[in-house]
């Protein structure tokens, strides 16, 4: 075997309490089926493939606090809907970073950004088609649009340590 071939055991088990966490987390939920409604209908209802539509009500909330304010009459409404604005923006980025960290420390073949990150996007595609159809969460363009960055970032920070772990040995042989 090559050195480098092997995996770590426990980069693959972290991979895997990751990957059930995301399951959980994207498609526990109960299926919202409505009465008198077919499933095509509500499939069609519950998909947003309008580019930053949903992230642009998001900021709408976050960047307009006085209107929202006065709209809702109360600061505590305002409070608790900017919270829930800022944590699915940056949810939405967080919680792909480590994708971006464990495609290529586990895949061998996924150590180039073009063909790591594709794989990243094509399994974002994945759930969110999977989201559509189960109707468990909703399908949003905007949740691609905001996870890719988030695997794009995991990358390069392991791309980043990877350089300065290349970066410490050299310089260890070296000295």
């Amino acid at each position: 075997m090559k050195k480098g071939n092997s995996r770590n055991p426990v980069t693959a088990i972290l991979f895997l309490c990751y990957a059930v966490g995301m399951v959980f987390l994207l498609f526990d939920r109960n299926i919202a089926m409505q009465d008198g409604v077919s499933y095509w209908e509500q499939v069609r209802s519950n998909c947003n493939f309008v580019p930053w539509h949903t992230v642009g009500n998001y900021w709408d909330v976050l960047t307009r606090p006085e209107y929202y304010i006065e709209k809702w009459e109360a600061a505590s409404v305002y409070r608790y809907h900017a919270a829930v604005a800022a944590i699915n923006i940056l949810g939405n980025i967080v919680m792909f970073v480590p994708l971006g960290v464990f495609l290529p420390i586990l895949w061998q073949k996924l150590q180039k950004a073009w063909k790591a990150i594709p794989v990243g996007v094509l399994t974002i595609v994945l759930i969110e088609l999977c989201q559509l159809f189960t109707l468990r969460g909703r399908c949003d363009v905007d949740d691609l649009l905001l996870n890719v960055p988030g695997i794009i970032l995991g990358y390069a920070g392991w791309r980043f340590y990877q350089f300065c772990r290349k970066k410490r040995k050299k310089r260890k042989g070296g000295a």
